[in-house]
């Protein structure tokens, strides 16, 4: 009974050295080389903040200002509770078949092109196809082009998979388009992929489509996987989105990444889909079947009903006209509040990036540390642009389809008040 006793006792003990100094039983190298994040850092901060009473003004969050349409929440719900097992059920790890049927059908009408419904898969939010995507076409030391500043999230991708990185510059005075020589130079028979997102996170850019017609030549040519995130494709004001999947041969490299988050405004369903060769996507239905086995059903069928039942359009000729209001309406604030502020006026997508560089550098500050310091002192949350690339630096991306006109204007007036603060110190 004492050896046993002991025993217990022992594997109740915390792990120490030698020294009798608590130690961890291993955390992997592969999990432990990614930082904390500070988007995600900040996104938490916004409901700390709203848990202690006070009023925050919220440009963090890339999501929809605006609920889903009210009608298809109502029909949907009436679905479900008639049926409720077959809103609940597994369904195939492609992705419901009735839904991938309904994508081909949407991009046909949107962009004028045919994908096999075989060649699509339904994937928990854009950011898991874009990890199945990397998974099934890369390997570790092998090197990708990512245009910078992008998505935050995949420079932190490229350092999990063990990828090398080339990069080409997108900078505000070029309305953030990246340059045709760094695209020749960087785009070879070494590269594995290149990643695009357009319209763009964070600049909202839409790429010029001179530009995107080299890059898809380069692919071709190179026997490079062309992976083109287009989660905002629908996020249109004053461009249109380029579908490149109609040029040359194009669709041979492609591989399409999207999401419902952004068009029918259900990010908290985590749903998207990818469509790419059918041997690529072969290799990624094996792999979401070890990672989350199928996507959201309940989302799948949300989607299908929004795809089906003419809602999206009437959704998005609802709150586009309201987002472009919005965008200008912070664009002027930036510009009368924040004059020595670089901003641009962005013709798609969700965010302002203006270039704070005058500011920052003049309070002897980071980025980084900027945004943590208003959050807390002013209950302003905004995102540094370092967290999306170098030329990211001293820019922030601010939201601006999340808040009403006047509540985005009093942020800026803050962000202006929280400046004359820390300079009379």
């Amino acid at each position: 009974m004492l050896v046993k006793s002991v025993i217990e006792y022992a594997f109740l003990i915390p792990p120490c050295n030698l020294f009798g100094v608590l130690t961890l039983r291993k955390i992997s190298s592969r999990s432990s080389r990614i930082k904390p994040s500070p988007h995600r850092r900040l996104v938490a901060k916004v409901d700390e903040l709203l848990k202690s009473g006070r009023v925050v003004y919220n440009y963090s969050a890339g999501q929809p200002g605006l609920p889903p349409d009210e009608n298809l929440i109502k029909d949907f719900y009436e679905r479900l509770v008639k049926n409720p097992f077959n809103h609940f059920r597994y369904v195939s790890t492609k992705g419901l078949y009735e839904l991938r049927e309904a994508i081909k059908e949407d991009l046909r009408k949107y962009g004028g092109f045919d994908v096999d419904p075989e060649n699509v898969v339904v994937t928990s939010g854009g950011v898991e196809g874009m990890n199945l995507s990397l998974i099934t076409t890369t390997d570790p030391g092998d090197e990708v082009v990512l245009l910078d500043p992008t998505y935050s999230v995949y420079w932190d991708l490229a350092e999990f998979y063990g990828l090398r990185v080339r990069r080409c510059r997108q900078v505000l005075g070029n309305g953030f388009q990246p340059e045709e020589e760094c695209l020749k130079n960087a785009v070879s028979k070494n590269t594995a992929a290149v990643i695009v997102v357009s319209p763009d996170n964070p600049t909202s850019r839409v790429l010029r489509d001179d530009l995107m017609r080299l890059i898809a030549d380069l692919c071709v040519d190179n026997d490079v996987w062309f992976i083109y995130d287009e989660a905002y494709k629908h996020v249109v004001y004053d461009e249109e989105h380029v579908w490149i999947q109609r040029y040359s041969r194009t669709m041979e490299k492609l591989i399409s990444i999207n999401s419902f988050s952004k068009d029918i405004a259900i990010p908290g369903f985590r749903l998207g889909y990818t469509y790419a060769p059918k041997e690529v996507v072969a290799e990624i239905v094996k792999i979401k079947g070890l990672l989350s086995i199928t996507s959201p059903v309940p989302g799948q069928w949300f989607a299908y009903y929004a795809l089906t039942s003419g809602v999206k359009e009437k959704y998005l000729s609802k709150v586009l006209p309201i987002y472009r209001s919005r965008r200008d309406a912070l664009y002027d604030a930036i510009r009368e509040h924040l004059p020595e502020a670089r901003v641009w006026r962005p013709p798609a997508s969700m965010y302002l990036f203006p270039d704070m560089t005058p500011y920052i550098e003049r309070l002897g500050m980071n980025d980084i540390d900027f945004t943590y310091q208003l959050a807390d002192r002013k209950a302003v949350v905004m995102l540094p642009g370092s967290i999306f690339g170098d030329y990211g630096n001293n820019h922030l991306r601010i939201t601006f389809v999340t808040q009403p006109e006047e509540k985005l204007k009093r942020g800026v007036e803050m962000v202006s008040e929280f400046l004359e603060e820390l300079e009379k110190h």
